[in-house]
């Protein structure tokens, strides 16, 4: 299989082109930028030949890189003339060893072979000024973008951003799509045509953004794996869609191999260039003075000339002991990372959803600039120097992309949320930020048009990113509020208080407020938790918080970091003011570390947060539970019961969880299809998107209002109430159902625990519980001696999918030889064709459920010749603070003894969980004195990648060599068969038969 590569170069650079002295930072960063990484790329590009490259090649550049290029001409040529006099001076300095040691501050006793060297790279520096400066001759850069938009070059896409590269989820909606307008708009001016797409800048990403992008006719940007949700090892990367928008996943795993990685990455080769150890810094002052190159005052001893002699050498040498680069080795070892990065990408081709398109996503300057031979390597990979005739031939197009059900908030930077660029230290940068967005005018003449045009630089992120830095600390911070102070000069009645707040991860949220300086001591903050409506409908706790607190630019800042519920709704009020600040936290999504070794690991652990949170709001009720409630659901657990209430009717289904798809993909078994799913979160064209089943007819819903406008007969509740979110998709539900007399079918909590109506009256006669009523339990007596021999139980190995989905497919296949029954331990499978099906007995104690479970499972093992049934949660999970052995999946194992038994396994289970699952089942039959024989192994040919929450998942599918490997490590070492599930369900029943 081909191997196809998207590469995204972020092309991006501060504001930094200056009026005053050349060689003065930051404006250095610039020049050299355009010396060692942009004009390359563009020579690169006139050589441009679609035929050696079969990837894509996108080229981002930010509006702010894009002016300040234009404009830099003039000031760029002086600057290369400049460095010309140096390079110039160096070739003769490099000639003989005692002028070079003249001016060095520390002479050195170099060999003859050593300084011819140093002479060569000398050489190497002065050509690159010489190319330079003909480029400019040959070229003007305005013409070069518009060259680059005229000549659509094919497999380059050029890509806009937000003008001053600007952190979209900091702003306003109605700001961020100004911004985003704005990046479309410039880049149509300089390249004369619509962007390919947009670059986010950092990755930064929260939901509702994917509109504001596809309303500008931008249909392609880039997202770190968190932003499709994905968490574990082998979440694949690539290409994917949601909606209209196509969503490039950049895979870290892979760039960390180029990039802020462990000493194994390609730039950290001992032979390349080091970039820290510059000539300005080597030589003495006098030797600039003398040459008549203008050195400012606070750069004497330590100017950034872009020359440097010395090589990277190891991770742990001292800049004052690196080796002299070699220019002929660096450029030998090139070829050979060429060919080591398409080795990696042939070894991690699990890693990607088609199996052979990769996407990495990098900073434009890290080829050339910061890895001086990285354009010589990207062009080994993209252009390679072989004639045509040899090149390989371009693979087949790739399938269409996977459908995303839905994105979450995400950056590419440190945890993969905020962090970075929300902190302690620049909060107050940021307060002062939305305090004038708050107040900007719209853009309808010029005067108001230039002030957005400030508003943009202002706000960009650069200045927010350099302030963990101390060496950029007091620049970043003097250029901040200079900005401030130019923007709010333009603002008419511009007022100096604001309240807002801003979330720095899905649980945690800086709290600010902004007031003049002086007077009275900073009042505490009331933070207020509310229903989801914004009001507050019952008592609520309220929480005094008191803050940090900042003067600066005549203002006084404070702010307060606060853990909160995910997607819960506060209002924040400071003490003695009636204004309130109302918002929203993010969705749940999956917060991340990333460890030296590349592997990830959790941020938090959700349960223990929940259980701090439970702490924090105590007293404070999310859900409105009827703390007597005097209403129950009647109950069903057999399929006789169920053919009652739903045969013939068309259902409606809350909400699109494990549960929801299960209904879904087993529709046709089930006595009340699906018509339509509604959901708090997800909405779908068609619910067949979310499990990968192709067109099903059936659409997901999000919005609470188009409930009352679908046709259905029955309603299905797959959860119990969670989160505070879901209580006005229920409430609608109830009142069209409590209307129209439909049946309401609950799979776990009664409904009517649930102060819902709205002085709507409920006849419970209409709302079903599937669970067992004491009653039933209590009926009869337990049986004397218990011990059917034709049970089959499916279980997990770890948390893997596919138990319940394993037991229905084997069910189907069973039956055309023998005859079956099924006993469902999830509420789901008496909707879909089992005889029994529930996961609870309510209000019976230990041994009379115990009875009730092995009289119900001896009555269905003796009118057939086989009943499967099966666990709820992985066999080898440990419940918090007990042992496996109160895991659900234990307790069903030991409530029914089945003597056969599948593992469900899936392409990330772990052979050695399979073999510890196998040892614990064989442990706990000796205990109960029974045999038990593991039949096989099922595997479903999916991944399983983290919805919302933890009560959602979704699938994604896995290509078939994928499936393969897994099955051959996984037969190889636990010495099972692996049967792909639904594809071998006939052979995995014929496994069972055997053993009967």
């Amino acid at each position: 299989m081909n191997t196809r590569l998207t590469l995204i170069l972020n092309t991006h650079m501060p504001q930094v082109l200056g009026e005053g002295p050349l060689f003065d930072e930051p404006e250095n960063w610039l020049f050299e930028a355009l010396t060692e990484t942009y004009l390359p790329l563009f020579r690169m590009l006139e050589r441009w030949d679609s035929r050696r490259f079969a990837g894509t090649l996108v080229m981002s550049f930010t509006p702010c890189l894009v002016d300040q290029l234009v404009a830099c001409e003039e000031r760029y040529t002086g600057y290369l003339q400049l460095l010309r006099r140096i390079a110039t001076r160096e070739l003769e300095r490099t000639s003989r060893l005692d002028l070079y040691n003249r001016y060095e501050k520390f002479p050195q006793s170099l060999s003859d072979e050593a300084l011819a060297r140093v002479h060569r790279t000398a050489g190497m520096y002065l050509r690159r000024v010489e190319d330079s400066l003909a480029f400019l001759r040959e070229h003007s850069l305005r013409d070069v973008f518009a060259t680059l938009g005229r000549s659509r070059l094919p497999g380059v896409q050029l890509w806009t951003s937000t003008p001053q590269h600007n952190f979209l989820p900091f702003f306003q909606p109605a700001i961020a799509d100004r911004l985003v307008a704005r990046g479309v708009e410039s880049f149509q001016d300089v390249f004369g045509r619509e962007p390919d797409g947009l670059w986010l800048p950092e990755c930064a990403f929260q939901p509702g953004l994917e509109r504001v992008l596809t309303r500008h006719g931008i249909h392609r940007t880039a997202l770190s794996l968190t932003g499709i949700g994905a968490s574990q090892p082998q979440d694949p990367s690539g290409v994917f869609r949601h909606e209209d928008l196509e969503v490039l996943v950049h895979d870290y795993r892979i760039g960390l191999y180029l990039w802020k990685s462990p000493e194994s990455t390609y730039p950290a080769h001992p032979v390349y260039r080091e970039f820290f150890r510059d000539v300005g810094f080597d030589l003495r002052p006098e030797y600039f003075e003398e040459l008549g190159v203008p050195v400012p005052a606070n750069k004497r001893g330590h100017v950034w000339t872009g020359l440097k002699y010395h090589a990277v050498s190891g991770q742990k040498v001292d800049l004052g002991q690196k080796a002299l680069y070699d220019v002929d080795a660096a450029r030998a070892q090139v070829p050979q990372h060429v060919r080591a990065f398409w080795d990696l990408l042939e070894s991690r081709r699990s890693l990607v959803q088609d199996g052979q398109t990769f996407v990495l996503a990098f900073d434009t300057e890290l080829f050339g600039h910061w890895w001086h031979e990285g354009v010589d390597w990207l062009e080994g990979v993209m252009q390679p120097a072989a004639p045509l005739e040899l090149a390989a031939t371009p693979p087949a197009p790739p399938p269409e992309p996977p459908s995303l059900p839905r994105l979450y908030y995400s950056t590419w930077g440190r945890d993969f949320y905020s962090e970075h660029w929300l902190t302690p230290g620049n909060a107050w940068m940021y307060a002062l930020i939305k305090l004038v967005e708050a107040q900007l005018p719209e853009p309808v003449d010029a005067e108001t048009r230039e002030t957005w045009r400030r508003f943009e630089v202002f706000s960009g992120s650069d200045l927010l990113f350099m302030i963990p830095d101390p060496t950029q600390r007091d620049r970043a911070r003097a250029l901040f509020l200079a900005r401030y102070a130019d923007v709010v000069s333009r603002l008419k009645d511009f007022s100096t208080e604001l309240l807002t707040s801003f979330p720095v991860d899905p649980f945690k949220c800086v709290l600010i407020h902004v007031s003049k300086a002086g007077g009275q001591e900073q009042p505490p903050f009331l933070l207020r938790r509310l229903s989801l409506e914004g009001v507050n409908t019952e008592a609520r706790r309220e929480l005094t918080l008191d803050a940090e607190v900042l003067e600066v630019a005549g203002l006084r800042v404070a702010f307060q970091y606060f853990l909160l519920h995910p997607q819960g709704r506060y209002a924040l009020r400071v003490e003695g003011s009636e204004r309130e600040h109302v918002f929203q936290m993010p969705d749940y999504g999956v917060p991340l570390l990333i460890a030296p070794d590349t592997r990830t690991y959790p941020k938090y652990d959700p349960e223990v947060l929940y259980r701090k949170l439970g702490e924090i709001w105590e007293g404070d009720q999310r859900l409105p539970l009827k703390l007597n409630p005097t209403l129950r659901s009647r109950h069903m657990y057999t399929r006789a019961q169920v053919m009652e209430v739903l045969a013939g009717k068309r259902t409606a289904v809350f909400k699109y969880n494990k549960e929801g798809y299960a209904l879904l993909r087993f529709r046709d078994r089930g006595p009340a299809p699906a018509c339509v799913v509604f959901d708090d979160s997800v909405s779908l064209s068609d619910a067949g998107a979310y499990i990968q089943a192709g067109e099903l007819s059936v659409p997901v819903v999000n919005d609470p209002a188009d409930i009352a406008r679908h046709d259905f007969d029955a309603v299905v509740f797959t959860c119990s109430l969670n989160f505070e979110t879901e209580v006005p998709h229920v409430r609608a539900l109830l009142e069209v159902a409590t209307r129209k007399r439909l049946p309401v079918v609950s799979l776990y909590d009664d409904i009517l625990y649930y102060d819902l109506f709205d002085g709507l009256e409920p006849d419970p006669d209409l709302f079903w519980r599937v669970a067992v009523p004491e009653q039933d339990a209590l009926a009869k007596p337990g049986l004397a001696e218990y011990g059917p021999r034709n049970l089959l139980g499916v279980f997990g190995t770890d948390t893997v999918q596919g138990k319940f989905t394993t037991q229905v497919y084997l069910r189907e296949a069973l039956a055309k030889h023998v005859r079956v029954r099924h006993h469902a331990t999830e509420p789901t499978g008496i909707l879909l064709g089992s005889d029994t099906g529930y996961s609870r007995v309510l209000r019976v104690e230990g041994p009379q459920r115990l009875a009730f479970e092995r009289r119900l499972m001896a009555g269905l093992a003796r009118d057939c010749d086989l009943v499967i049934t099966g666990g709820q949660n992985g066999l080898l999970y440990t419940p918090a603070g007990l042992d496996r052995r109160a895991n659900a999946s234990t307790l069903i194992y030991e409530t029914f003894l089945p003597r056969l038994v599948v593992l469900t396994v899936s392409v990330d289970t772990k052979p050695e969980d399979v073999v510890a699952t196998r040892e614990y089942l064989e442990m706990l039959a000796r205990e109960h004195d029974v045999p038990c024989t593991v039949v096989g192994l099922a595997m479903m040919g999916g991944r399983k990648l983290l919805g919302s929450r933890w009560t959602e998942t979704w699938f994604l599918g896995v290509r078939d060599e994928v499936l393969e490997e897994a099955r051959r490590k996984m037969e190889q070492h636990t010495g099972l068969r692996v049967h792909a599930i639904p594809e071998e369900v006939d052979a995995l029943a014929q496994s069972v038969l055997t053993h009967l």
